[in-house]
């Protein structure tokens, strides 16, 4: 348009020039100074035009420029900024939208939240590049096969949404279960292989809501139920869930700062020689008390705190903790602390040890670790390694609950255990069946050939116990012998029971 502007000005100019040629051609002095007084006006004005042409072009470019820089902005206020897909501002946007256009179509809507399973242990083990790049291709692969469809955010952290319409709950049911499968597929980075599953919660619009708010709230809390019926889990939203889930994020929010408070503490239950009755040994027992919700059973918030991550700064203080406490008890008692898979594979636990060691001055061989069958089978290479390092510490390690996992007497031979804990499972079976007091049996002469002690947990009778004394059992700790207990307690317990060992009933 500026250009036509200026042409239209400069045909309306040319027909003065032939006049002031004319007027120059009669050779008259003042019809020659009209002539040259008509030439430079003509130039002036074309001048004056190419330069205002300039002017308004360059405003014009510039304003394209600034809205254009301006929907770059917008754009990338919108989209995440690691992963590349749509943010949380985004996702709001054309979630909302898509509602509004629902009821037209009489089709539903399914909102898919994930979130990694215990990512933070892929940060705590490899470090957070390698976390950068699991979410990088966790979110690749989502966009890649739903972001033509439907919606791909990433709405923080290791949460992730999928939004897609369906017309069944079996079509939902399909998407999740392929979410989950691109999830736990192998990422390759840096020379390892980064693995990990996905906790999945479902809700579908317009049966779980018809608002955002009401639906984000719904799909939320049917991930907090998948994440409490194990990993790799999805679930759809009920409306009976929500006081459970409730009440875990509330426990979740308390115990983020329960160690500061000191809301956490020890109990110690006795182990005891089987035929002695001497005290071998103490188990710490982890237990805490919510100013708002009162005592919290472990089963209850370990699991929480597993989940959140606080496992590893609890365990932290149980470590050095129960080695404070262990170090005025006599040399010849040691202590027994349980491990969290999570704390296995942190990449902190040796110097934790070292730590706690040093400033309790327990001796190493004095504290014992125990891990859980359910531990070695998420990764053998990575817990073998971490068992070694251990050991290396010349602290000592248990294997608990023997017997409940599926590959158990491989275990005796692949990792450096020094005490085997028979589950309270059989010990407690045993008094109503035979097959259980055989495999009790057979678990303690097979620890005994392969130089292994032998703890019987969970006794709780006296039928327990004498069936126990038949065997070649080393040790026995049950409710039927001590309950747990205060570190005052067992401190008093220890100093009345050194004189002479502990009568066994």
């Amino acid at each position: 348009m500026l250009a036509a502007r200026g042409s239209r000005f400069h045909s309306s100019a040319w027909p003065s020039l032939p006049l002031a040629a004319g007027l120059a051609a009669s050779l008259e002095l003042l019809r020659m100074a009209l002539a040259a007084v008509i030439v430079l006006f003509v130039v002036a004005m074309m001048d004056i035009t190419l330069q205002t042409y300039g002017v308004i072009l360059k405003a014009t470019t510039v304003s394209r420029e600034k809205i254009a820089l301006a929907d770059y902005h917008a754009a990338v206020a919108r989209r995440d900024d690691l992963t590349g897909v749509a943010n949380r501002t985004a996702f709001r946007e054309q979630f909302e939208e898509r509602l509004t256009t629902l009821d037209a179509s009489g089709r539903c809507l399914a909102i898919h939240w994930l979130d990694l399973d215990r990512f933070k242990e892929i940060n705590d083990s490899f470090g957070h590049l390698a976390g950068n790049a699991l979410l990088a291709g966790v979110a690749h692969r989502l966009d890649e096969v739903f972001g033509r469809r439907g919606i791909v955010a990433r709405l923080g952290g290791d949460e992730f949404v999928v939004v897609c319409e369906v017309e069944h709950r079996t079509d939902a049911v399909a998407i999740g279960e392929k979410i989950l499968d691109l999830v736990e597929r192998p990422l390759h980075f840096d020379g390892r292989v980064l693995r990990v599953t996905a906790s999945l919660g479902i809700a579908i619009a317009p049966t779980d809501g018809s608002d955002a708010d009401t639906l984000l709230k719904n799909a939320d809390l049917a991930l907090y139920r998948a994440k409490d019926s194990g990993r790799g889990m999805l679930c759809f939203y009920e409306r009976l869930m929500d006081e459970k889930v409730e009440r875990s994020r509330e426990l979740a929010a308390e115990m983020e700062g329960a160690l500061e408070r000191s809301e956490f503490s020890l109990m110690f239950q006795p182990i005891f020689d089987l035929a002695g009755g001497r005290i071998l040994s103490c188990e710490a027992l982890l237990r805490w008390t919510s100013p708002d919700h009162g005592t919290i059973s472990p089963a209850e918030f370990i699991p929480i705190a597993e989940d959140s991550g606080l496992i590893v700064e609890i365990g932290r203080w149980v470590i050095r903790e129960a080695c404070r406490i262990a170090s005025t008890w006599p040399t010849d008692v040691t202590v027994a602390v349980n491990l969290s898979p999570i704390q296995l594979r942190s990449a902190n636990l040796a110097m934790t040890i070292v730590s706690a060691l040093a400033t309790s001055g327990l001796a190493a061989e004095r504290l014992e670790l125990e891990v859980t069958e359910s531990v070695l089978l998420e990764d053998i290479t990575a817990s073998l390694a971490a068992l070694e390092a251990i050991n290396r510490l010349h602290v000592r390690t248990t294997l608990d609950d023997f017997g409940t996992g599926y590959s158990s007497l491989s275990y005796l031979t692949k990792f450096p255990f020094q005490t085997l804990k028979i589950d309270r499972s059989f010990v407690q079976d045993s008094e109503r069946n035979p097959a259980s007091v055989a495999i009790v049996q057979t678990v303690i002469e097979l620890a005994a050939k392969l130089g292994m002690r032998t703890i019987a947990e969970g006794i709780e009778t006296q039928a327990q116990l004498d069936q126990l004394r038949r065997t070649r059992c080393d040790a026995v700790q049950g409710f039927f012998l001590a309950r747990p207990m205060s570190a005052s307690m067992i401190g008093t317990m220890l100093a009345d029971a050194a004189p002479a060992a502990v009568k066994l009933r």
